[in-house]
């Protein structure tokens, strides 16, 4: 079953700080259990939960009745707590008066939960209940048992509603615990009840009894009726008139509007429905073809993310007073962007020294500087994890007044940078290198394009500057690629598809990783991150790896992996790696910056202890991954949308792939499923048409025409 992205994020996050608050607990000296997460309390005075499992304690000794006269108890009537005033008592039985002035006789042991401390007149009742029934309420909404079972299901020992509430709430109050009683008593999904004592399933009951409770809420009629809208819908059936759809379009908005409280029972619906996407997808895709999709970015809703920042953040932004850094003097420090680039986060420049050896210089925006740990700006950075370039819009990490302005990398603005120098060697080798933080000048700003152009160019005695410094760059960049594939680095770039979408117009065109000027920039960039990476590892400075080993078993490449410790990095060619080269665009990066700052600039003093980097790791991959699955199917939607708009009827040049099984199309360099194709070998030329083209599903198929004579 999918799930959703940011309600996921947010849900880890709450079980971890609920696991760290229980540690603090038990690092106050409380007696430990087993992994040291859970622990024992003892019943607050004036206060207990009657239970049976307590005077097994100890049989010997005689336990007093407790006095209940004059104040509010609840106690157990089907399988519920109810409220009351006690008017009566005897020996094994109690009188109460409820909120409409009637009176019950229950046994004694049926009260499970006393408030001595709320003694209201037998006039006051009512409002003393209704009081209460209020606190009660407030508590009850925060109750999460999902995430409580989480938490303690690993440890196999049983639990009071009093232990439970602490851990939960924070606090022994009768009112969580009387929350927290019921919530149990009601529960039968997460937790056995042994008596008063309750014990966390395994996950393996938990899932198979969250399977079979769906699948009876998916046979109730309103599900039924729901389902078969969706379906209706999803399936182009007939739209169903606006009556039925009322309630249905009021369902998917607010599932879309709080992806943090979206139902389980509508996702399973959706995925029903249409198993091939996201529930969040198809959501959107009922509203849109009922005409009432929500306003703003497809995918920036289908991701469920925040386009706003807080005032508090906003406000931040333009008054944080960055710290002194000491003037570098580089006046041939240069960008190179995509033209509509704005967060500019990286210059570089090449010194060509008298011995033939070059001094490097990879200037990365100061984002720290600007962005304190724990501030607005830093939460909300947190939260997004990354900026979400999309087809239709961009979504910043940070406000626009640093990600754009302040501490972008604007030519001939001052501008603060973290700066590594590195000397390389007359045959590529480094010889030395040194991290700093500093404040520079860009010289000049280029496009990628526009750099590409000067580089074609046959250099002269009245070449440009902006020329010279770029076959320097290149001459360098040339000599760090030559020994990384020495080194055993996969050096490979491919083609991929640029897609922006204004107004309801798709335009596409296409991006060369492989031209000089992406492949001078990329060779410094990791250069500069090898370098970050060198300089934690020989200094002990914790920080986050990346790290990919050669080969698989197969002989294809493994998924790089982020780590707490240096290891090779077969992509990159290098002992040990890191990425701290975006700090505008990605969180880790500005956390990963801040460390290095701090153990460059404070005596070797570090901001993240290893336990806070794991946090920031199982964060990072989080957002890592999504972002690039949000990214990679937002940009194939559109880009297929744009097929069914232009390519229609029309052969195409594609080349096979897999002995047959798919082909890529030349011109955009995106594949699809071959139909009807004779035997060919993999990298043949050939003409197809498509076949079938379905941007919902992100399906594409195309039907062969004929072979390319070479």
């Amino acid at each position: 079953m999918k799930s959703d992205s940011a309600s996921n994020r947010r849900r880890s996050a709450h079980a971890f700080a609920l696991m760290l608050a229980v540690a603090r607990r038990a690092d106050e000296g409380n007696q430990l259990v087993r992994a040291g997460i859970a622990r024992s309390f003892r019943s607050p005075p004036a206060f207990r939960i009657v239970c049976t499992a307590l005077a097994r304690q100890n049989e010997n000794q005689m336990v007093v009745p407790e006095k209940y006269l004059g104040t509010l108890v609840e106690y157990l009537d089907e399988g519920r707590l109810r409220p009351g005033l006690v008017v009566r008592e005897q020996a094994n039985q109690v009188v109460t008066l409820d909120g409409v002035g009637r009176e019950r006789t229950l046994s004694r042991d049926l009260v499970l939960v006393h408030y001595p401390d709320r003694r209201p007149r037998r006039e006051m009742v009512t409002e003393a209940l209704i009081q209460l029934e209020q606190e009660r309420a407030q508590l009850a909404a925060e109750l999460d048992l999902n995430l409580l079972w989480e938490v303690v299901r690993e440890h196999d020992r049983s639990y009071t509603a009093e232990e439970m509430a602490e851990l939960f709430f924070g606090r022994r109050s009768q009112v969580a615990v009387a929350v927290m009683l019921e919530g149990l008593m009601a529960d039968r999904l997460y937790f056995v009840r042994r008596h008063l004592n309750f014990v966390a399933r395994s996950a393996e009951q938990v899932e198979r009894l969250r399977t079979q409770y769906e699948r009876i809420r998916l046979r109730s009629e309103s599900g039924r009726r729901l389902s078969n809208l969706l379906h209706s819908v999803l399936q182009n059936r007939a739209i169903p008139s606006s009556e039925e759809t009322a309630s249905l379009i009021t369902e998917l908005k607010r599932y879309l509007e709080n992806p943090f409280t979206r139902s389980r029972d509508l996702t399973m619906m959706l995925e029903t429905a249409v198993s091939d996407i996201t529930p969040a997808e198809a959501a959107y895709e009922v509203l849109e073809r009922l005409g009432a999709a929500p306003p703003g970015p497809r995918f920036a809703i289908i991701g469920g993310i925040r386009s706003t920042f807080s005032e508090s953040a906003l406000a931040e932004a333009v008054t944080a007073a960055p710290p002194a850094r000491p003037p570098e003097n580089d006046a041939q420090a240069i960008t190179i962007d995509d033209d509509e680039t704005v967060e500019i986060d990286d210059a570089i420049s090449c010194e060509l020294l008298a011995d033939g050896e070059m001094c490097l210089r990879i200037h990365i925006a100061l984002v720290a500087d600007f962005v304190r740990r724990g501030g607005p700006m830093d939460l909300e950075a947190a939260s997004r994890g990354a900026t979400f370039y999309l087809p239709e819009t961009t979504i910043r990490m940070l406000p626009d007044a640093v990600s754009t302005d302040r501490a972008s990398l604007i030519a001939g603005n001052e501008r603060h940078v973290f700066t590594t120098e590195a000397l390389l060697s007359v045959s590529g080798d480094i010889l030395k290198f040194s991290i700093y933080p500093a404040v520079i000048r860009v010289k000049a700003r280029l496009s990628y394009d526009e750099a590409d152009r000067l580089l074609e160019q046959q250099v002269n005695g009245d070449a440009d500057e902006r020329t010279l410094i770029l076959r320097r760059l290149q001459e360098a960049a040339t000599k760090l690629r030559a020994r990384r594939r020495e080194a055993g680095a996969v050096l490979v770039q491919r083609r991929e598809p640029k897609i922006r979408v204004t107004d309801g117009e798709i335009e596409v065109t296409m991006v060369d990783n492989a031209s000089p000027s992406r492949q001078l920039v990329a060779e410094f960039m990791v250069l500069s991150n090898y370098c970050a990476a060198r300089f934690a590892a020989d200094h002990a400075v914790p920080i986050i790896y990346r790290a990919q080993p050669s080969m698989s078993g197969d002989g294809g490449q493994v998924r790089a992996r982020l780590s707490l410790y240096p290891e090779f990095h077969a992509g990159v060619g290098f002992d040990c790696y890191s990425q701290l080269s975006s700090p505008i665009r990605r969180y880790i990066d500005l956390a990963l910056q801040r460390q290095l700052v701090s153990a460059v600039t404070e005596r070797r003093a570090t901001i993240y202890e290893p336990d806070e980097l794991l946090g920031l790791l199982a964060a990072a991959e989080n957002a890592e991954t999504e972002g690039r699955e949000l990214e990679r199917r937002a940009k194939r939607y559109w880009l297929l949308r744009y097929f069914q708009q232009h390519l229609r009827n029309r052969p195409l040049e594609a080349v096979v792939q897999r002995g047959g099984a798919s082909a890529e199309l030349d011109a955009y360099a995106v594949r699809g499923t071959l139909h009807g194709a004779p035997s060919l070998p993999t990298h043949t030329r050939i003409l197809v048409r498509l076949a079938r083209v379905e941007p919902l599903r992100g399906s594409l198929a195309l039907d062969f025409l004929d072979t390319i004579a070479e």
